[in-house]
């Protein structure tokens, strides 16, 4: 049987396509690599569409530096250059950063995501790090919150992974982005506030996405595989 050829783009969004719903960023990378001309796979039967798959989408209105999705391919193009051709088909707010050609054994985007990592800009963190280190190396915090009209409770602890203070104005945290305890970024903000973080958060985004590798230590989703650029 001939091996499967996937690949994984690594993509952005920022401006205002952010405001477009996932199912509408899925029709358009459909049409952007129709118009590529691409060897792309497609499924058998009356209605073939392409093999393609996401990793995790993301609400509307947050700018990520770190969505993927997966293209399975008959054959492939020269992947040197594949990141500039599938760019050219893309729109202002949509970039390809790069490419991975998957090991074989590799699964899907949305069945690999383990963490997330997500980057807060504040007006300023400067008099906040004693409270920050104080809210995340405790082993237990247990916050309730409201999700479509409904109170949810959950031990913020289990789920956050490592923080880091980036610079005065930027903090970094990795959060469960499995499908079995998915932890919202907004949450994160919440508990904080609650906890007595004063300063505002002005925005936030995604910077990348996880699995584990056979150590149980994290792995960007592009690292899966050889990466073109």
């Amino acid at each position: 049987m001939e091996e499967r050829k996937v690949l994984r783009f690594k993509f952005k969004k920022y401006g205002p396509i952010v405001y477009i719903g996932h199912l509408d960023i899925m029709r358009f990378f459909q049409k952007a690599i129709r118009r590529s001309g691409i060897d792309a796979a497609y499924t058998e039967g009356f209605s073939p569409h392409l093999k393609l798959s996401f990793a995790q989408p993301l609400s509307v209105g947050v700018e990520t530096d770190g969505d993927y999705f997966d293209l399975e391919m008959n054959s492939l193009p020269d992947l040197n250059t594949l990141v500039e051709e599938m760019n050219r088909q893309c729109v202002e707010g949509i970039e390809i950063l790069n490419v991975t050609l998957l090991d074989s054994d590799v699964q899907n985007g949305m069945s690999s995501v383990k963490a997330a990592d997500y980057i807060y800009t504040f007006d300023s963190l400067s008099e906040s790090q004693g409270l920050l280190d104080e809210f995340f190396t405790q082993d237990s915090y247990v916050f309730e919150y409201i999700r479509k009209e409904k109170a949810k409770v959950k031990d913020l602890m289990e789920d956050i992974y490592e923080y880091r203070i980036l610079n005065e104005n930027e903090l970094l945290v990795k959060v469960n982005s499995s499908s079995a305890g998915n932890l919202k970024a907004d949450v994160v903000i919440e508990a904080l506030e609650k906890y007595g973080l004063k300063v505002k958060c002005l925005k936030y985004k995604r910077s990348d996405l996880f699995t584990t590798d056979t150590n149980n230590k994290f792995l960007s989703l592009r690292d899966q595989g050889e990466v073109f650029f």
